[in-house]
């Protein structure tokens, strides 16, 4: 749709705005290139910024990352509906964050299953890293909804508490404690009982004189 005069001039107006706390060198030349913009030239212009920014909507946050492996982490366990990672710098040791498969932005709207996977591993961490206690709570990060486990040995903590930086070698042999055990893809062998052949009677055939 092609623009009207009017249009027109108040989009350079306001191209001029932005141009005004140019150096005075560049702000005359900005501004004579302002004026001599063509219609089809403003209607580029505004194409151009209309697809940057759509793009900027597209790009993914960390937690979409995260689920796509696009970036690496050390998962924990995982579920149809969430993943579980260790935080890279956790409020303590173990501390663990469940990110829902899908982008949720209600904590209202995080899946039941999500809730299973975190109470699971929970347990482990209670069971395999000797946490007196944990912490589950819900967080909104990057406009997302996640779940943070967080273990509690000596003192109670939250989300607020203070983090601290994990190596990814501290990480991993913490995750190895928490992970499923991989199931034997060794296959049992059945050994079929032979009958004792000194019990049997062997029969010949009659012999003819």
């Amino acid at each position: 749709m092609a623009l009207t005069p009017e249009q027109i001039k108040n989009i350079k107006e306001q191209l001029k705005s932005q141009a005004a706390n140019l150096p005075e060198d560049k702000k005359a030349r900005a501004l004579a290139e302002i004026d001599s913009l063509s219609p089809q030239a403003i209607e580029s212009l505004l194409k151009q910024q209309s697809l940057s920014s759509k793009s900027e909507k597209e790009q993914k946050t960390i937690f979409r990352m995260l689920v796509d492996k696009d970036i690496p982490s050390t998962q924990v366990d995982e579920n149809k509906f969430a993943i579980a990672i260790l935080d890279i710098n956790p409020i303590s040791k173990g501390h663990i964050m469940i990110i829902p498969k899908k982008p949720v932005h209600d904590s209202k709207a995080i899946p039941n299953q999500a809730f299973s996977l975190a109470k699971k591993i929970a347990k482990k961490i209670s069971l395999k890293l000797s946490a007196k206690s944990t912490e589950m709570q819900t967080e909104l990060k990057f406009n997302e909804v996640i779940i943070n486990i967080i273990p509690c040995y000596n003192e109670l903590l939250n989300i607020n508490s203070p983090r601290s930086k994990s190596s990814t070698e501290q990480l991993e042999k913490i995750a190895s404690l928490l992970r499923p055990k991989q199931k034997s893809n060794i296959e049992k062998i059945k050994i079929k009982k032979v009958k004792n052949s000194e019990n049997q009677i062997l029969k010949l055939p009659k012999r003819i004189p």
